[in-house]
């Protein structure tokens, strides 16, 4: 069968997060004087990466996520910062961090946008996100963009999903796919939903047997047939 509405996520579905990510990390640590290695950027993100899903299992507030993972990653390195104006130099790196698309992503969002309903779902800060997207042509072919913020749900909550769909229609699961990188966010959250899902594993990781999708693409121009029902 085919989709008619595709709800995308955006970073590393849409653009590559690990360049823009990588860029504000090296930002933020120049401003404190912390000259890190790319080794160090590993070790933040795999600090970031468990402070994320502690946020998910409702372990820790946003809040505390956004100061606390630089604070953690800090005192790894014998230095005590304000996690709040880290989080801040840090987001700010990320709004001003040149935007990397993966092959054939533009050009197949634009292909896909003359036949089917597009609708971006990212989990994130607003602002940072909102700055981001400024920096692309996406508005034009996107119907709506929902930011977890925005909604005071994040993926996979089945409440990020009702908000969505209480936008666009609730008879609308039914003709909805969910496209992303994430297994716990974006496959789950959309299994969660009700709604088909696809896995964009462009990394090519390991499957999780506990989270399976409906279909698994690692190239845009897969994503075509998919929704198109000719697959």
């Amino acid at each position: 069968m085919g989709y008619k509405n595709i709800l995308i996520d955006f970073d590393d579905t849409i653009v590559d997060f690990y360049d823009a990510e990588e860029w504000a990390f090296h930002y933020m640590a120049n401003l404190f004087d912390h000259k890190a290695t790319d080794l160090d950027f590993l070790e933040f993100k795999k600090i970031n990466h468990q402070h994320w899903e502690a946020f998910q299992q409702n372990k820790l507030t946003k809040s505390e996520v956004l100061s606390q993972r630089f604070v953690n990653y800090f005192k790894r390195h014998q230095m005590e910062i304000d996690g709040h104006r880290a989080d801040i130099l840090f987001r700010n790196g990320l709004a001003e961090a040149k935007i990397k698309y993966f092959d054939q992503t533009l050009e197949t969002i634009i292909e896909l946008s003359e036949n089917h309903n597009l609708y971006i779902v990212t989990n994130g800060v607003t602002e940072t996100q909102k700055r981001r997207l400024n920096q692309t042509p996406l508005h034009k072919y996107f119907k709506n963009i929902y930011i977890s913020e925005e909604t005071g749900h994040q993926k996979p909550s089945p409440e990020f999903f009702n908000y969505v769909f209480n936008d666009i229609g609730e008879s609308e699961r039914e003709s909805s796919i969910i496209v992303g990188d994430s297994l716990t966010s974006d496959i789950l959250g959309g299994i969660n939903a009700g709604i088909a899902t696809c896995w964009f594993n462009f990394r090519n990781f390991e499957p999780n047997s506990e989270i399976i999708p409906d279909y698994e693409i690692n190239s845009w121009t897969q994503l075509k047939e998919i929704v198109s029902g000719e697959n």
